[in-house]
């Protein structure tokens, strides 16, 4: 297959894009969070980064690097692999088919009738009811870590997730778009074997290391 990888445990990660080498992986499930264009569809998002909140977000520079996020990519091609899928943002991709099941992650009443969005969507592939998950975003609330990468999911909203597959799927889970491995470290915190691929090598770095730390702190129970 000639792609160089990191194996960390029961995680496996590639740098490189998840087009040039998704058919050769073997997995049984996938969850993804594509970049969703909206530093094409609202530029505004980006530039509005001086109001802060008890000094937790709005000034960190993760929220200047976004060239990643210029254009809503194609994740059709996931469907091909005729494993269930899982697709944040799904509301904003084009050729997805009508689904009767979304997962809702409701932010929590900080976001409630402000300029921020309320809640993020979850197209799913196969059939079920509408699940909602409240959880408050990292680097939001006390106790929270700090973000980093500007999408990033909180780690529970990924459980919920990893939850919701049909049953018998599941067991090797593979993000195409990883970020930070926020997917990862769910998947591998609840004993399920991990695939991630990410483009960007910064995040593909960041993404080594997260996966370490929860490798090294699972392995020690």
């Amino acid at each position: 297959m000639g792609i160089e990888g990191v194996t960390i445990g029961q995680a496996t990660l590639y740098c490189g894009d998840c087009r040039d080498m998704i058919e050769d992986l073997s997995f049984d499930a996938i969850i993804a969070d594509p970049p969703y264009g909206l530093e094409k569809i609202s530029p505004w998002r980006h530039r509005h980064t001086t109001r802060q909140t008890d000094g937790t977000w709005a000034t960190n520079p993760i929220y200047t690097d976004v060239d990643w996020d210029s254009e809503t990519p194609d994740v059709t091609f996931l469907l091909k692999r005729n494993v269930p899928v899982m697709i944040f943002g799904g509301n904003y991709f084009a050729g997805l088919p009508p689904s009767r099941k979304w997962i809702v992650w409701d932010k929590g009443e900080s976001f409630y009738r402000r300029s921020f969005a309320e809640a993020e969507l979850c197209w799913c592939s196969f059939d079920g009811t509408t699940r909602t998950i409240k959880c408050i975003p990292d680097s939001m609330g006390i106790g929270k870590p700090a973000k980093v990468h500007p999408t990033q999911k909180p780690i529970d909203v990924m459980r919920f997730c990893i939850l919701e597959l049909p049953k018998g799927s599941g067991n090797i889970i593979c993000d195409p778009y990883m970020g930070s491995a926020t997917t990862g470290i769910a998947a591998v915190s609840m004993g399920r074997t991990f695939i991630g691929i990410e483009q960007n090598r910064k995040y593909f770095d960041i993404a080594c290391q997260r996966i370490e730390q929860t490798h090294q702190h699972f392995s020690l129970f």
